[in-house]
């Protein structure tokens, strides 16, 4: 039996942060329910679609194993549905514009005192509680708000980090939290509202660069490595690529030096320490941009890794997908549009001996699961014909 087995989330989210959320609870077994506006969908089942394709790959990427049901909300028989569906659900996740739903008369309060042990969860940019909790944020909004764009000098350009690393991180700290209080909920029997807001989430992912910045008087970015000094950590250039050294301690360059047949470096005194090697960092990058450009990245990084010095390739996301270790450990799912075109998405990123995360059902079409949904709400087959002409369903 799966972690989640049983539970029944209504997913009222759309775009990435919150189906980010809803599909780490689907891998663990819970029954999600996307609601979906009728014709249209999802803002991202069509944003950003490669040639051939019928759905958007950020869809693509976070909305298995869900169920599909088309609602239009601005009908009152609609939200009606909603309604029935909050009284039979475990949790409830939104991600709405603040203030949307109770201007549609779907308050997550009201639907908590129909439903006490209803555990509700909002995810906005900002969250709720002061004057700019409407304000409109994007990934690259909060990257700019947050401090995550600053790199630390004046002069430079702020730069945004790559792919869509608080949405995802806010989807996932959502859903922690979600578990946490699906567990407060089986000791009380009672419900519980989360606020979940993208630039707290991006705080947290900066929290050990944020104290650093703090101490340091505001003199480098929060996100800068915190040994960026090091001569031995970064990238260099290798006959066929890249090769990444995280060379921080002193066993790390001996057997750095080991490996590139270079151990006289370790005996020469501009090197022989950590604080001999930042004062003479320049020299001692020259000397190894020199020893490791004869080298393959992928030869160079085994031999550094068997001798306890830590280093990796850098390496093209495709090439990643296909570590072998990777496909063992079942880090990916094969999954497929409706339309059955079949693609790779993500597990949940962590393994278990028996009842692991996984997906069990394909990405849905759009309204896929209105007539089994509505059935199992008590409505008939002449009802839902009456919806779908009305343009409710």
């Amino acid at each position: 039996m799966k972690a989640l087995e049983g539970i029944r989330i209504l997913d009222l989210t759309h775009a990435l942060a919150g189906p980010f959320c809803t599909y780490h609870l689907a891998l663990l077994g819970a029954d999600v329910i996307k609601i979906e506006k009728p014709g249209i969908g999802d803002d991202f089942r069509a944003f950003v679609r490669e040639p051939g394709w019928a759905v958007g790959s950020a869809f693509a990427a976070v909305n298995g194993g869900k169920r599909s049901l088309t609602i239009n909300l601005k009908s009152e028989e609609g939200r009606q549905i909603i309604r029935k569906l909050a009284a039979q659900s475990d949790v409830v996740v939104e991600n709405q514009r603040p203030g949307a739903l109770d201007e549609l008369g779907l308050s997550l309060a009201q639907m908590r005192t129909d439903n006490p042990a209803l555990i509700t969860c909002s995810i906005s940019g900002l969250g709720a509680g002061h004057e700019r909790s409407h304000w409109p944020a994007y990934d690259h909004t909060i990257q700019a708000m947050s401090g995550m764009a600053w790199s630390g000098s004046e002069t430079d350009i702020p730069s945004q980090g790559r792919g869509f690393s608080i949405d995802c991180f806010t989807g996932y700290l959502a859903h922690s939290a979600i578990l946490s209080a699906l567990v407060r909920k089986g000791s009380t029997g009672q419900g519980q509202h989360i606020d979940a807001a993208m630039l707290d989430a991006t705080m947290v992912m900066m929290g050990v660069g944020l104290v650093r910045q703090m101490i340091s008087g505001d003199r480098i970015s929060a996100t800068q490595p915190i040994v960026q000094d090091r001569p031995t950590v970064g990238p260099f250039k290798t006959k066929d690529g890249w090769i990444w050294l995280s060379g921080n301690f002193q066993n790390h360059w001996v057997s750095l030096c080991k490996v590139l047949s270079a151990e006289y470096l370790t005996q020469d005194s501009r090197f022989a320490t950590n604080e001999a090697r930042l004062q003479n960092k320049d020299q001692l990058r020259a000397e190894l941009n020199a020893l490791i450009a004869p080298h393959s990245a992928a030869d160079l990084e085994r031999r550094l890794m068997e001798e306890g010095a830590p280093a990796s390739q850098v390496r093209t996301s495709r090439q990643t997908m296909e570590l072998d270790w990777l496909e063992a450990r079942g880090m990916f799912q094969t999954n497929q549009t409706p339309e059955g075109q079949e693609f790779k998405v993500m597990n949940a990123g962590f393994v278990t001996d028996q009842d692991g995360p996984s997906l069990e059902r394909p990405l849905p079409a759009l309204g896929q699961h209105n007539d089994e949904i509505l059935l199992s709400l008590g409505y008939q087959t002449s009802d839902i014909a009456r919806m779908r002409t009305q343009g409710i369903l």
